[in-house]
């Protein structure tokens, strides 16, 4: 079988396109070849984006029509086919799939922004990105998305569409880390702390209250974007604030296996993003992936096998709940180590690229069916 391969990126650090070339390698054990088709796209302004979109939309589809593919994967991540949040490049990238007859599978990583999140452009992105759903969801044969939540939300939608949906939680783009177990001055790793629902004030009071107890601890902030960034900002402004300006270091962007030796090397790692731990976080895949302990704030979208495992410590989110997670974990090895070890079980049973290579053939080796709209 062969298989094209679709997508865009704003930017050359994208888990979605490390994710498709991941998948696509690990399709191509087993009698299937793929190509890929992906856009970096480099223009900022409308006019700029437009042609080089279009341009890239019209190659796309000649070469689809002189090679015709059995399958097309489309890996769609709204915000990389819009301008300033509006999915203006949706349209030109299905016409120039519709060039082919080969079924299309949308691979399904972020595709709506949600209603009254954020400031009030929020709500026009949300109500423009729904109306750019219809068309993908329309042009699918059948979907995958990352999230059990996602699955129902899609099937519930009655002016969607309807097709096929299986779940494949996120897996982790990042190699297996190549460090020991980390001894010596305790650290916390934070991978993820740009989610604009970070709990950046949760942390910051939870290592000030650690700090006060001389346990030695200090917080590394792990990826991109970086100190200059403005997230990095915020954080380096928060610690200034509380008087722990020193305690607070960052990576900045690593390559791949690099940043997984230094999640590795933590001695604990958070998670924190407001709506909880979730099966579609690719910073969550990581963490856990690492062997390392992980101490997540519970929200509202919890992914409740996570919960039920064990695999993860989650707890409420306030400073005082979360030292009191913490300060044993850094306390104990033995802990620490086992908490590690279940972190990893759970992810290679829920988690692992296997899942959603599994998937996606499955879905690769159904009939067609008449489209239900």
């Amino acid at each position: 079988m062969e298989i094209a391969v679709v997508g865009m990126s704003v930017s050359e650090t994208c888990g979605v396109r490390d994710h498709a070339g991941l998948l696509a390698q690990d399709l191509e054990r087993e009698d299937t070849s793929c190509t890929f088709h992906w856009l970096l796209r480099s223009e900022a302004s409308l006019r700029g984006s437009s042609a080089e979109i279009h341009r890239w939309a019209r190659d796309l589809r000649a070469t689809l029509a002189e090679h015709p593919p059995d399958a097309v994967l489309l890996h769609y991540s709204v915000f990389s086919y819009s301008h300033r949040g509006i999915p203006l490049f949706v349209r030109p990238t299905l016409a120039a799939l519709r060039g082919s007859d080969a079924p299309l599978i949308a691979i399904l990583h972020e595709y709506a922004y949600p209603w009254r999140y954020g400031d009030p452009r929020g709500n026009v992105w949300a109500l423009t990105q729904r109306a750019a759903l219809i068309s993908v969801m329309r042009a699918a044969r059948a979907a995958v998305t990352t999230g059990e939540a996602r699955v129902t939300w899609l099937a519930s939608r009655r002016w969607l569409p309807q097709r096929r949906v299986l779940l494949a939680p996120v897996f982790s783009n990042l190699p297996a880390p190549t460090v020991p177990t980390p001894h010596g001055e305790p650290v916390i790793g934070l991978f993820g702390y740009s989610y604009q629902g970070a709990s950046l004030s949760v942390i910051l009071d939870a290592l000030r209250e650690l700090r006060s107890r001389d346990t030695g601890v200090k917080l590394r902030l792990l990826g991109a974007p970086g100190r200059s960034s403005a997230a990095g900002a915020a954080w380096s402004g928060a610690a200034e604030e509380r008087g722990l300006g020193d305690l607070v270091s960052f990576s900045g962007a690593l390559p791949a296996q690099e940043l997984s030796d230094a999640l590795a090397a933590c001695h604990v790692l958070l998670f924190v993003d407001k709506a909880g731990p979730t099966s579609r976080k690719g910073t969550l895949a990581g963490s856990l992936a690492s062997g390392r302990p992980l101490v997540a704030l519970d929200g509202p979208q919890t992914w409740s096998e996570l919960l039920e495992s064990g695999g993860a410590r989650i707890v409420e989110p306030t400073a005082a709940a979360l030292v009191d997670a913490l300060a044993p974990l850094l306390a104990q090895e033995d802990a620490r180590e086992a908490l590690g070890r279940r972190g990893r079980s759970f992810y290679e049973h829920e988690m692992a690229l296997s899942r959603t290579t599994a998937a996606v053939r499955t879905l690769l080796r159904e009939p067609a069916r008449a489209p239900a709209s």
